[in-house]
């Protein structure tokens, strides 16, 4: 029998078949050769024994959060406790060109924001990069008729930092979900954690997958591979005149080109710089 594994813990995962969940082992034979099945595998299992005896391939696959053959990645920041980060978005952005998958940005708690020139500025930056931003309010429901939409026949990983209104956003999306909500730590100035695993959870001929926060995301690039990834460069490094562009000092650099006419806002080149200072070279350059 076919299904999705649709959550895991402690060696038990959770398929969902047609709606009916069955919680099945995998395969002693699976460790030997180094299979590790994940939130989002489809796999065969025998229905008698409870044992899951293959996994198919993966269209994708993300190492952090742990899921696999993910169709969107739907980014979640919040304006305010924890204040809006550009930096972390960009990394978040970046690594959804990684895996090439498509993106999209949701703004929480608006209700809560005073500053309306963040907030356009945040609109005018990443939809000047093409990158869809919504903002909403989880408590006011302001918003999120938009946000619905996003999820439709898709399997969507969620993605954020601990405390943005992940939990929040899936519960307003649909109150059946009931996901268990953290709580944003003034002390600390970070969420505190509720989502401890994975889940994928079913909406609209697709799912939505819940995942755990976290304030740090190591993307693990060279410089040459963030010149190819970075949120707008993905498409402009391959009409640099050098091949092995890195948009810092070369001439005829067609992103020094798009920053000069005001195409790219110098915000989204500032951080770029800042990223490309903490990664190594790929090559070493002379």
């Amino acid at each position: 029998m076919k299904g999705l594994v649709v959550a895991s813990s402690f060696g038990t995962y959770a398929v969902s078949v047609n709606g009916t969940l069955f919680y099945i082992k995998p395969r002693g034979a699976f460790r030997q050769q180094g299979i590790k099945p994940m939130v989002g595998d489809y796999v065969e299992f025998d229905e008698i024994d409870l044992v899951m005896n293959d996994v198919f391939p993966r269209s994708t696959i993300l190492k952090r959060p742990a899921i696999a053959n993910i169709t969107q990645l739907v980014l979640v920041f919040s304006l305010v406790e924890p204040d809006f980060s550009y930096l972390l978005a960009f990394k978040y952005l970046t690594y959804a060109n990684m895996h090439n998958l498509k993106v999209s940005l949701v703004i929480t708690k608006i209700d809560k924001n005073e500053n309306i020139e963040l907030v356009e500025q945040i609109k005018s930056t990443f939809e000047s990069l093409n990158i869809h931003v919504y903002f909403i309010s989880n408590k006011t429901k302001e918003g999120l008729d938009e946000v619905k939409k996003l999820f439709k026949n898709e399997v969507s990983c969620i993605m954020g930092q601990t405390g943005v209104g992940k939990s929040s956003l899936i519960n307003a999306i649909d109150t059946n979900y009931a996901r268990a909500i953290g709580e944003y730590s003034k002390a600390l100035g970070r969420g505190k954690h509720r989502t401890k695993e994975v889940i994928l959870l079913p909406y609209q001929g697709g799912y939505i997958a819940d995942t755990p926060g976290f304030s740090a995301l190591d993307l693990e690039l060279s410089k040459e591979e963030l010149a190819v990834f970075y949120p707008s460069f993905n498409t402009l490094y391959n009409k640099c005149y050098f091949a092995n562009c890195l948009h810092l000092s070369e001439n005829r650099c067609a992103v020094k080109h798009y920053l000069s006419s005001h195409t790219i806002p110098s915000l989204v080149y500032e951080i770029y710089q800042k990223l490309s200072l903490d990664a190594p070279y790929k090559i070493k350059r002379y």
